[in-house]
C-alpha cells in the first residue's frame, strides 16, 4: 500500500516540478530501494539471532569425495545396464508370447 502511494506522489510531484520532477523521481525511487535494501538486511540479521538463540543450524552441504561420486555414477550405470538386460528379456518373452498367441488364433481358424 505503501508503494502505491510514494508512486502516485512521485508522479505528481514530477509533474507539478516539470524538468526537475525527474530528478526527483529517480532520488525517491532509489531511496526506496535503499529503504528494503536495509529492511532485508535487519530481517536477515534478526532471523540469524532467532535461528542462534533456537540452535537451528544451516545444513552444510554433503561433503563428498570426488570417489565416493565417481563410485555412485559407475554403480548406478551398472543397474541401468541390468535393467536394459531385464528389458529386452521382457521383451523377447512378450514377442514369444504374442506370435504363440497369434499362431494359436490361426490355428482355431
Amino acid at each position: 500500500m505503501t508503494t502505491i502511494v510514494i508512486i502516485i506522489l512521485t508522479f505528481l510531484i514530477s509533474i507539478y516540478l516539470g524538468p526537475y520532477g525527474v530528478l526527483i523521481v529517480l532520488s525517491v525511487i532509489c531511496g526506496v530501494v535503499v529503504s528494503n535494501y536495509k529492511r532485508n538486511k535487519r530481517i536477515e540479521t534478526d532471523l540469524q539471532k532467532i535461528k542462534e538463540k533456537l540452535g537451528i543450524e544451516e545444513r552444510e552441504e554433503a561433503k563428498v569425495s570426488n570417489e565416493e561420486i565417481e563410485k555412485e555414477l559407475e554403480s548406478e550405470l551398472l543397474s541401468e545396464e541390468e535393467n536394459d538386460e531385464k528389458n529386452k528379456h521382457i521383451e523377447n518373452e512378450f514377442d514369444e508370447y504374442t506370435k504363440t498367441e497369434d499362431n494359436k488364433k490361426n490355428q482355431n481358424e
